[in-house]
Order: structure tokens, then C-alpha cells, then sequence
């Protein structure tokens, strides 16, 4: 049958059973394109033409969120108030453009459409139009039906409305379609004015029943521990003396900045409302929203700062609302409790700085206009630009502030019409290292080379990690992470070691071989617990090689080449480090006593501790103690023309004895004729007796002045002979 569209008609079949006569319907006609793909072209059923299809609230892509009967098994039945002919996206209000913005850090105030409104106003030079507050009371006074007290630092300001009489209705089209623009659910007129206000201005509301408020008092208070509240999303959760909460004269009611409490919000049975309007501490709120795992539209603005003088336009934009929807009487006054007030800082900046940071000289009245446009009320005194800063705007503190928000405003192209160098008069600041990251990044690029990889861990590891690794000093005093994310990252790392044995386990586990690891970074010793004062910070470089065919002195070799470069005398002694192997291990050990590094094998059964079952080694040095040291300079003199002679000595001593004391005893019983000496050969028997060793060195002996003869040298080897006897219990070999 023939169907009016507009001022024409058209003939569509259709087996829809709740169409009627004077029913105002969608219809797509040829060449349209449906939602689920499917594309409208005219059809012929029976011999009888069809121009196009009667829709459905699923074929539009809407539901009841939109309109009534949106989400109805059959044709949508559209208000008769909509006018026949009329493009459906633009009865419904479908036809609106949606930004997505990404808002940076330094910017919550753009949080909101009046934010983002005023930014663009700026930058199109158009006066910014504020909406409008304004509403009417029916008399009587809030305070007779509610009171308000503030019990915690961390609410510097609450306010609070009345409004009696409530209808609760499904909102008008205009409303729920802006809400549906920013994936807002539309719930009825009361609830969706706190989310519209929440959108618009950035300020998070809530609005209670007020027949569940006990003793129709508010307070803003701190919860008590282990105090329980069942919130919107179905939970209940357990809180802490940590945790913010408002409450009535019995009970928790919402958590302070994150989500109501099913026991205050608004029922369908609701007749009054509070509407609460409130700044909330940043730091509270993202604390407790992470704790508890609840992110709402609420916690993530109060997260990232909602400003002192928000609450008051939102209230007053929330009752504009009520009064424009007709949805409820509201009460004359507000309560406002608040313990800091809101000032506009005011700053002084030269404009001739101003164009020096920016290389180029804006017009007076521009810098003017974009100031006042963005609501920096600025005035211009000779080479004084005075501003004052409003509230909402934290970030801008100084001169490169003000000299950043021209710029952006004017635009940032002006420099592609400027000719020669822009920055002809500026300053140049040259970038340098601190001496310890130019010394670290000396001994990457030195591993680097040598075949090793940088990797990069975490600062925090396992509450575990000092127990595996078998250490039982003040490095067991680790700090303890407040709100860890996980078990194995809770506490702050006293020791290097942790991070390379798991990343060298990991790669095992994948089946990577060969593996030669190293990594820079700090480790942190507490002072006392619990903590009274930051802690000691440490610079570390760390070293682990698992390889087949490595050993002890491959390791040594990469150690003493690091070192070679540095302006310092040192000895290796046995280590005392836990997790090292007590015989395979050393100490470096600076000529004042103060140990410098250490590296080793790693000790059998931390390797059990981490599941490795090859051998480790593991290398440690100071980086702070080892940059602060002068450039090492070197003292050149002339090759002698004498020659060098070697002599051969075996000795038997206890095994306990190092190689590093030995050859320290020979240098200094050599004297100038020292040159070098090399061992050569280990020898280990029962014949030697229990707990001894032979070693056997070749000494290499010159003289800057003459050939040594026989008698010289052997005096010298008596010397050296009589060293060892006295310093190191040493007898010479049959």
C-alpha cells in the first residue's frame, strides 16, 4: 500500500504486525545502507512493487538509549511530534560531530567541554559564551534539611543542594543524545543531569535519595578500618583509615570520589535529592581507586586534579538544569564548606624576554586578545606584561609558560615566513653527561664490544630475593612498597644480583645459550626503618655471563680491563660476598681498604634457588666511587738498553695463601729491578702435606743502569725467598 513521505508517497511492503495507520515510522528507501550491511533497492513481491524498507531500531544501530521502542523485536514507532520527511539522523539527533582529544597531564582543566570551548575560542579569536546558571527557588532553606561537616584535610572544599518534588523522567532527546556522544548510559532526569554537569564542566557530582541519609547529616570523613560499603558496580569492599568516604550519622554512603553506595543513590521511588558537589585530595582518591580496582569517569578526573572553584558552577549548572527540565523544586542556599580559597596568582614577565624565548615579536594587542581569550586577564605596562592566572590554570607558573600559550595560540607556522636565523639572539645551553653517566657509558660501550647485551630491570624485585641470593646483612632491610602491583615487584632492591640471575634463567628457559648480560643502575639502602629519611642511593654496574667454556679468569680478564683505564691501585682478596662461591671469588680492594667491586662464580645453591643448572658468573662494580676518580695519567720513560733476565721459583705454601699476596711479596722484595712476574704452575699432593699447594712463578728482573750478574740476581732471589718464608709461611720445593 501507498505510504506518505513528506509531500510525497511511496509503496512499501512489509509483514511488520505493529505498523498502523497515522504512525510516524523510519524508512530507507533505494540506495540506502543499513547498519548490518545490507544495502535498500527496490524489490518486487507478488507482482506488487516495493520502493524500500520500514527500519527497526537494530537496523538503525539505536536502542532504547536513544528512543523509545529502539530496542522493540518490530518497526520503531517514532514520536508523532517528529515531522514526516525529515532525515532520521537528523530527528534523532545522529548528525553530531565527536571529537576524540587526547588531554595531556598539564591540562585537566581540558577535562570537560567548557575546557576544550575555551581553548578553541582562543585560537579562533571568538569571545567565549558561557552557559547559562541561572534558576529559580521555591523559598524555604537547605539548612533546615541538611547539614554538612567536614571531617578530613583531604576534602578541601564540599557543597551541597537541595531539590524537593522530583520527577523522574526519561530525560528529553537533546539531553540523552549528547550523553549517548560520550558513551554515557541515559538513566532519568536526575542521574543523567550529574553526568551531563560531569561531561560539561569537568566536575564530578553525586546525587543522594535523601529519605536514606540518616539524621540528614553529611560527613566528609576518613573510613574506619575494615568499615564495609556495597557500591553501584555490585561489590562490597572492605576500607581502611587510608581510604575517604562521605558518610551519614550511621553509615558509609559513597566512596569519596570513586562510586556510590547502593544504600544513598537515586531509586525510581526517590522524592529529594542532595546534589553533592566537592573537591576530593588527587593522591587519596587514585590510591584508593587502585586499591580496591574501581576506575570510574569520577576517580579518573578527581585523579587528575579538579580544581577549587569547579564544585561552585557545577552546582548551579546542575540546578539550571533541574529548573529548565521542570524535574524538581529547588531550595533556596547552598551549603558550602570549603578550608582553602580560590585566588587567581598573579604573575610579572618581560615582554622582551618573552620574545627571546620565542624568536620572534608577537603584536601587543595579539598577545592581549590571546591572553584575555583564554582567561589570563593580562595588561600591558612598557616591557610589564601582568598577569593574572586563573585557578584552573596550575601549570602556567613563569615567563615560558606565558611565552608557550602564545605560541600555540598564534601558531606555531609563523616560522616557515621568517627568513635567516630565528634564534639569532638567543642563548645556546650545551648538554653534557654527569662525569658518572660519561664514565658508565665508557664501560657499556667497552662490554659492548667484548660480546656482552645491556638489559634493563626493574628497581623493585621480590621480598624474596635477599633469601635466594643467601645474604643475611643490612641488605636484608629492604623497603617494602606501599601498593606493589605484584608480590615479586614489593619491595626496593639492596642488590644488583636478583635482576641478572632471573633474566639469565628466563633465557635459559627459552632455550638461549651463551649468554653474556650487563646492566647499570641503583640500588637503595635504607638508613633505619621505618624509613625517617630517603635512603642511600648507589650506583652499580653489574656483570653475569652463563657460557659454556667460561671461567673464573675470563671473568677476571673483563674485570681488570675495565679497570685498566682508572687511576687506581688495587689487590684481589678472597671474597666474603654470600652468593659467590667462597674458593672461586674475589674482592677488589682499593690501597685505603675500601672494596670497589667483587665478582666470582655464583654459589651452588643460590643457583638452585633460581632453577639454573649451568654455572654463573657474576661481576660488581662501584660506579660512583670508581667515576669520582681524576683521569689516570701515565708516566712515559725510555726503553732500557739493558736486558731483561728471568728466573724461576717453586714454592710450597697453604693453600689459603692467594696468588694476589704472593705476588705482591715478590714486587716488593724485587725492588726497582722488578719488572713482572707470571705463574706458571699449580701443583697439588699429598706428599706436600695437608692443606698445601706449589706454585711456581717466573720472575723477570732488569736494571735501568747495568746487566745484573749472577751475584746480583741471586741476592735479589735470596731476598724474595726470605719475603715469602716470613710473609706467607712459603718453603722453597725440592
Amino acid at each position: 500500500m501507498p505510504y506518505k513521505l513528506g509531500d510525497r508517497e511511496v509503496q512499501i511492503i512489509t509483514s511488520a504486525t505493529n505498523v498502523f495507520e497515522g504512525a510516524h515510522i523510519p524508512v530507507a528507501l533505494d540506495g540506502a545502507d543499513l547498519v548490518n550491511g545490507v544495502k535498500i533497492k527496490p524489490s518486487n513481491f507478488r507482482g506488487v512493487q516495493s520502493e524500500g524498507m520500514f527500519c527497526s531500531g537494530e537496523e538503525l544501530g539505536i536502542d532504547e538509549n536513544y528512543i523509545e521502542g529502539g530496542s522493540v523485536n518490530g518497526i520503531l514507532i517514532l514520536p508523532e511530534d517528529m515531522k514526516p520527511g525529515t532525515k532520521i539522523e537528523d530527528a534523532l539527533l545522529l548528525n553530531d560531530v565527536m571529537f576524540d582529544i587526547n588531554v595531556t597531564p598539564n591540562r585537566p582543566d581540558c577535562n570537560s567541554v567548557i575546557g576544550i570551548a575555551r581553548d578553541l575560542c582562543a585560537i579562533y579569536n571568538r569571545p567565549f559564551k558561557d552557559v547559562d546558571y541561572s534558576y529559580k527557588t521555591v523559598g524555604d532553606d537547605v539548612n533546615k534539611y541538611i547539614t554538612v561537616d567536614v571531617k578530613t584535610k583531604n576534602c578541601p572544599r564540599y557543597m551541597a543542594a537541595y531539590v524537593k518534588n522530583l520527577k523522574l523522567e526519561r530525560s528529553p532527546l537533546w539531553l540523552r543524545a549528547r550523553l549517548n556522544a560520550v558513551g554515557i548510559k541515559p538513566i532519568n532526569t536526575i542521574v543523567d543531569i550529574t553526568n551531563y554537569v560531569l561531561i560539561e564542566q569537568g566536575q564530578p557530582m553525586h546525587a543522594f535519595d535523601y529519605q536514606h541519609i540518616a539524621g540528614k547529616h553529611i560527613i566528609v570523613r576518613q573510613a574506619k578500618n575494615d568499615e564495609e560499603i556495597a557500591v553501584l558496580n555490585g561489590n562490597t569492599y572492605k576500607l581502611s583509615s587510608d581510604d575517604m568516604v562521605i558518610a551519614d550519622s550511621e553509615k558509609p554512603i559513597v566512596i569519596a570520589g570513586i562510586i556510590g553506595g547502593t544504600n544513598s543513590c537515586v531509586q525510581p521511588d526517590t522524592t529529594a535529592t542532595v546534589f553533592e558537589c566537592a573537591v576530593f585530595d588527587l593522591k587519596s582518591v587514585r590510591l584508593t581507586s587502585k586499591k580496591i580496582g574501581v576506575a570510574t569517569d569520577s576517580s579518573i578526573r578527581y585523579s587528575k586534579n579538579v580544581y577549587i572553584t569547579t564544585p561552585e558552577t557545577a552546582i548551579r549548572r546542575a540546578l539550571n538544569l533541574v529548573y529548565t527540565l521542570g524535574c524538581g523544586e529547588i531550595v533556596d542556599g547552598i551549603i558550602d564548606t570549603y578550608n582553602k580559597k580560590a585566588e587567581g596568582r598573579k604573575i610579572n614577565v618581560s615582554m622582551s624576554r618573552v620574545d627571546k624565548i620565542l624568536g620572534i615579536k608577537i603584536e601587543r594587542n595579539r598577545v592581549l586578545q590571546i591572553l584575555n581569550n583564554l582567561g589570563i586577564e593580562s595588561s600591558l605596562n612598557g616591557d610589564v606584561l601582568s598577569c593574572v592566572v586563573p585557578s584552573y590554570r596550575e601549570d602556567i607558573e613563569a615567563e615560558n609558560d606565558i611565552a608557550e600559550e602564545l605560541i600555540r595560540i598564534y601558531g606555531y607556522d609563523v616560522y616557515n615566513q621568517i627568513s635567516g636565523d630565528v634564534f639569532e639572539n638567543s642563548s645556546i645551553t650545551i648538554g653534557a653527561y654527569e662525569p658518572r653517566l660519561v664514565f658508565e657509558n665508557s664501560l657499556k660501550n667497552q662490554l659492548v664490544d667484548d660480546g656482552f647485551y645491556e638489559t634493563l630491570n626493574y628497581s623493585l624485585y621480590s621480598s624474596t630475593a635477599c633469601d635466594k641470593l643467601l645474604i643475611n646483612d643490612e641488605r636484608k632491610n629492604v623497603i617494602k612498597i606501599a601498593n606493589p602491583i605484584n608480590e615479586d615487584l614489593s619491595t626496593v632492591r639492596t642488590v644488583m644480583a636478583h635482576a641478572l640471575l632471573l633474566d639469565i634463567k628466563y633465557n635459559l628457559s627459552v632455550g638461549n645459550k651463551n649468554l653474556r648480560f650487563f646492566e647499570t643502575g641503583r640500588v637503595y639502602l635504607p638508613k633505619k626503618l621505618p624509613l625517617e629519611e630517603l635512603p642511600e642511593e648507589k650506583n652499580r654496574l653489574s656483570i653475569a655471563v652463563c657460557e659454556d667454556g667460561y671461567d673464573f679468569y675470563m671473568l677476571k680478564r673483563v674485570i681488570e680491563n675495565l679497570l685498566v683505564s682508572l687511576p687506581i691501585e688495587y689487590k684481589l682478596v678472597r671474597s666474603t660476598e654470600p652468593y659467590l662461591h667462597p674458593g672461586v671469588s674475589a674482592d677488589i680492594v682499593t690501597a685505603d681498604g675500601k672494596r670497589v667491586g667483587y665478582f666470582g662464580k655464583v654459589h651452588k645453591k643460590v643457583l638452585k634457588n633460581y632453577g639454573i643448572g649451568s654455572d654463573v658468573y657474576y661481576g660488581e662494580l662501584d660506579t660512583d666511587y670508581l667515576s669520582s676518580l681524576p683521569e689516570k695519567t701515565y708516566a712515559t720513560k725510555e726503553v732500557s738498553k739493558f736486558s731483561a733476565v728471568e728466573r724461576d721459583i717453586a714454592i710450597v705454601v697453604d693453600s689459603k695463601v692467594t696468588n694476589e699476596e704472593i705476588l705482591s711479596v715478590i714486587k716488593s722484595a724485587c725492588g726497582k729491578n722488578y719488572v713482572d712476574a707470571d705463574l706458571f704452575d699449580v701443583y697439588k699432593s699429598e706428599s706436600l702435606g695437608e692443606g698445601k699447594i706449589s706454585l711456581a712463578y717466573k720472575i723477570h728482573l732488569m736494571s735501568e743502569e747495568k746487566t745484573l750478574t749472577s751475584e746480583e740476581l741471586n741476592a735479589i732471589l735470596n731476598k724474595v725467598i726470605k719475603s715469602l718464608q716470613y710473609r706467607c709461611g712459603a718453603t722453597l720445593r725440592a
